[in-house]
């Protein structure tokens, strides 16, 4: 008797599947936070309007209203500013042009994390170390938002992937390595590419290190790295000596000082206690790694092992507080965790699966309330409390984003009812889990979001307050606003959203605009003729003051 058994689909098949699923993953996960918003408080007004005022006769020196931005990365202030022309005002606005830096570094970044894995772990390694980071929620800011510390992340991964190319293919090895140098020495700190050199060397301690084409690596990727790193100090020599002295006295070692003037502060507390949220679950499925054993007899877990090792007393060290630095730490956590993810125990796969449907299942559907509750007022409690973090928000519903969160709501739903799960389904899950999460508060929220984190609602408040006398006196010029020269916050505000310029530090201004405590009075001849604040922002109070003279003549 003939039988018929309809054949399995083949693993090369499910293989492409994996990958087109995967990638389409990674393209969703991208773009949320990076579209149709204003600039948010603290970091993006700061390093968009860096960015803005870069100009060609002095490229090296990032500048912001004239005074040098020794926080912001020089690389990152160059392509910002190379994406704001290509892309703007054509294709997007400047806001967006300049998040798209972000999306295109991150991009670059996965793409070497990923290369790492497959090369150190074997074929398939490089998803599943590429998962493990989408679940991470630390790195959503920097890849979202306009956040220079995608720069620190680019060069570390960039090694990372030198590392792992460096017993295969020599030549991409030492343009990894060296170009990672190099990009880290253009955060504008040389301590992170000091930091990772030392690594590199540290390694010629292990016998697993100690081969003829890791030595030829180290030797053509320092030769590649230094010329590089030099440009940056030189170009800054040759602006003015007086910058680069400046820069090399107090700026060299950032966030820890310069050659001259060191500063630390014990903040050890402070990282790992961030670290628990930032890189989770990267951390914990590495320290399983870790107890799995035998982690000292391979080339990766060696790297790792002294990768964390150096890293742990510098931010031990750092009187800088900032959390995102922790990007540094991901690769080798990310590689640990995708290691042995495959033997992970059921009770623990299942614990993760669990815990994740539940945390991010009831934050999806508290997001779908709140969502509910601010546009039409249901549930009263949750709509009062929308009111009281957001005021200036009114109603707002766009129609494109409420059908993409529609869309992806249902669709993990049927991701997380799969049978079977094993290690890489439930990171796969987590990471659905984050990109929901995530979605829903950058698509049905971003309006209400942009109404609290955005200047323009203040700025908007101050104009309407004004006369039509006022204000045809501002548009004919026969009247001006004067503001401190250091109150950079205000003054990018109003550069943004305001067609009314300022002018700083002008004491010939009938009208001055200030940030005031809550308690202060004007000094004479002034009086305040308006205040405002962002939602929640108690302690500094934006005020516009007027001369008791120019106030009688209008």
């Amino acid at each position: 008797m003939l039988t018929y058994t309809p054949s399995k689909p083949s693993s090369q098949s499910m293989n492409k599947k994996r990958s087109w699923l995967w990638l389409l993953m990674v393209f969703v996960w991208l773009w949320p936070g990076v579209l149709h918003h204003d600039l948010w408080t603290p970091g993006e007004p700061y390093l968009f309007t860096t960015a803005s005022q870069w100009h060609k006769a002095h490229w090296a020196v990032p500048t912001i209203f004239g005074e040098i931005n020794w926080e912001a990365s020089p690389l990152y202030i160059w392509l910002s500013a190379l994406c704001q022309h290509l892309f703007s005002p054509n294709q997007m606005d400047a806001f967006e042009a300049t998040r798209l830096t972000n999306v295109i570094l991150i991009v670059c970044t996965f793409a070497c994390i990923g290369g790492s894995g497959r090369q150190f772990l074997g074929r398939g390694y490089g998803r599943i170390t590429i998962l493990i980071l989408l679940g991470c929620t630390g790195i959503l800011i920097p890849a979202h938002f306009i956040n220079d510390s995608i720069i620190l992340f680019l060069g570390s991964a960039m090694c990372w992937y030198g590392f792992s190319l460096s017993d295969r293919r020599i030549m991409m090895a030492c343009m990894m390595l060296g170009g990672g140098w190099a990009v880290l020495s253009l955060t504008g700190s040389l301590l992170w590419p000091l930091l990772l050199m030392l690594v590199a060397f540290s390694l010629l301690f292990y016998p697993q290190w100690r081969r003829r084409r890791y030595y030829l690596v180290l030797l053509i990727s320092l030769l590649c790295a230094l010329p590089l790193m030099l440009v940056w100090p030189l170009a800054l020599h040759q602006t003015a000596t007086n910058i680069f002295n400046l820069w090399w006295q107090y700026h060299a070692l950032a966030p820890l000082g310069g050659f001259q003037h060191q500063e630390v502060h014990f903040s050890l507390g402070y990282y790992l206690k961030n670290l628990l949220w930032f890189a989770f679950p990267a951390w914990p499925l590495a320290i399983w790694t870790a107890t799995r054993g035998k982690l000292k007899k391979q080339r990766w877990g060696v790297l790792a092992i002294v990768w964390l090792s150096l890293c742990l007393p510098v931010f031990a060290l750092l009187p800088l507080q900032y959390q995102d630095l922790l990007v540094i730490v991901l690769p080798p956590l990310a590689l640990l965790g995708a290691a042995q993810l495959d033997a992970l125990r059921r009770g623990a796969i299942a614990f993760l699966n669990w815990f994740g449907i539940m945390a991010f299942g009831f934050l999806a559907l508290f997001l779908w309330l709140g969502f509910i509750a601010m546009n039409y007022g249901w549930p009263a409690k949750l709509a009062a409390r929308a009111v009281y973090f957001s005021p200036y928000y009114r109603y707002d519903v766009n129609y494109f984003p409420l059908i993409v969160a529609c869309v992806l709501t249902p669709l993990w739903l049927w991701a997380i009812t799969r049978q079977h799960i094993r290690g890489r389904q439930a990171v796969t899950n987590w990471a659905a889990g984050v990109l929901l999460v995530w979605s829903l508060l950058l698509t049905l929220f971003l309006p209400w979001l942009d109404a609290a984190k955005s200047a323009r609602p203040v700025v908007q408040q101050m104009e309407n307050s004004l006369s039509k006398q006022q204000l045809q006196a501002f548009s004919d010029r026969h009247a001006c606003i004067s503001i401190n020269h250091d109150n950079f916050s205000t003054r990018i505000a109003w550069q943004q959203y305001s067609w009314i310029p300022l002018q700083a530090d002008n004491p010939e201004c009938e009208y001055r605009l200030v940030t005031r405590d809550p308690k202060a009075e004007p000094p004479q001849p002034w009086h305040e003729i308006w205040s405002g604040a962002r939602p929640r922002e108690k302690n500094n109070i934006i005020a516009l003051w007027a001369k008791t003279t120019a106030t009688k003549e209008k």
